[in-house]
């Protein structure tokens, strides 16, 4: 049977290549249906408004509206539910918070081959899937916002979006919302503007089952922080989303501080990171795995986990369900063409 495995694996390619180049020319122009932001028009957009918060769709939130597992985050109809509504809401329920979509679907020419090859693929066999749940109309942010580094070729970019992420937390008091191994900031520069930074933690893996007590717990502490960051996958996406309908701005900040790292060491390929969670080079630390910073055990104000999640009921958080945004002064209705 392995042998038989092996061969299959050796031969797919070519029939898969050949299966991807017959479907990609009707893919494409399905996706150029939709408009993107480039990386810098996002970051820039975030920076001109001070109340807008970020809900970012890669390819695991998008083929997650189906099937999907990642590495972190297994299969759930719900939360499956939750990025399908989002998604397909847009700025019609919420204006105060950009969807954004990938820059593959914007453009592949200045990515690597790697990358370029994968969103090929991508295009031409899941984007049919989805494609139902986007807005032609709608003027969607970039994913890759938070990712300016590794899928490029060109590296000049990722220094100038790092340095204007930097303006974002510049003399503001943050709190990250991550999984107990992500270490957003440690030992590194990134969040050195900020005036203070504080941090609630929670599970590495299935982030989504605590989602109701991670929500609680978010919503009472932000009061006190004028911006949060949450970096939990798509679980991110959805949280994001669903904080700013309280005034709360938020940005699913997904792997900006790994990006940051890559940056810094000049690597060519995804490595491994000292003391954090790096998914995509097989790193998941585990949920008890110490860390001797002080600083950083400080800046801990809750661990929400299975042990820590409340019982009482909550606001229903279902597709279905019609939350009613608070009122904002923001002028972000021109996301919409």
């Amino acid at each position: 049977m392995s042998a038989l495995h092996a061969i299959y694996r050796k031969f797919r390619f070519p029939f898969k290549f050949i299966n991807a180049a017959i479907r990609y020319p009707a893919a494409q122009a399905r996706v150029r249906r939709y408009s993107v932001m480039s990386i810098e028009e996002t970051i820039d957009l975030l920076l001109r408004e001070p109340t807008l918060s970020l809900a970012r769709y890669g390819d695991g939130e998008l083929e997650m509206t189906r099937y999907k597992n990642i590495g972190f985050q297994p299969f759930d109809p719900k939360l499956s539910a939750r990025l399908k509504a989002v998604l397909q809401q847009g700025s019609s329920a919420n204006p105060n918070c950009l969807i954004c979509l990938p820059d593959a679907f914007r453009t592949t020419r200045n990515m690597r081959s790697g990358s370029a090859l994968f969103w090929f693929f991508h295009k031409s066999f899941y984007f049919k899937y989805y494609e139902s749940l986007l807005n032609k109309q709608y003027r969607y942010g970039n994913t890759s916002v938070t990712r300016p580094y590794h899928d490029y070729k060109g590296k000049q970019l990722s220094g100038r979006i790092f340095d204007k992420f930097k303006q974002l937390y510049r003399n503001r008091r943050v709190l990250i919302v991550e999984g107990s191994g992500t270490r957003l900031g440690l030992g590194n520069d990134l969040l050195d503007g900020a005036s203070e930074v504080k941090r609630i933690t929670t599970l590495n893996r299935n982030a989504f089952s605590v989602y109701d007590a991670l929500f609680d717990t978010v919503l009472a502490h932000a009061v006190n922080f004028d911006l949060v960051l949450i970096s939990l996958g798509p679980t991110a996406t959805v949280l994001a989303h669903d904080l700013s309908q309280h005034g709360i701005r938020c940005i699913d900040s997904g792997h900006v501080d790994i990006e940051y790292e890559w940056m810094l060491a000049s690597a060519t390929h995804k490595i491994k990171v000292e003391g954090k969670n790096v998914n995509e080079a097989g790193v998941l630390l585990g949920e008890q795995t110490c860390v001797a910073d002080v600083t950083y055990q400080q800046q801990i104000l809750q661990h929400v986990d299975e042990t820590t999640a409340h019982t009482e009921p909550k606001p229903d958080l279902s597709a279905d369900a019609v939350i009613v945004p608070q009122p904002h002064s923001s002028s972000t209705q021109h996301h919409a063409a």
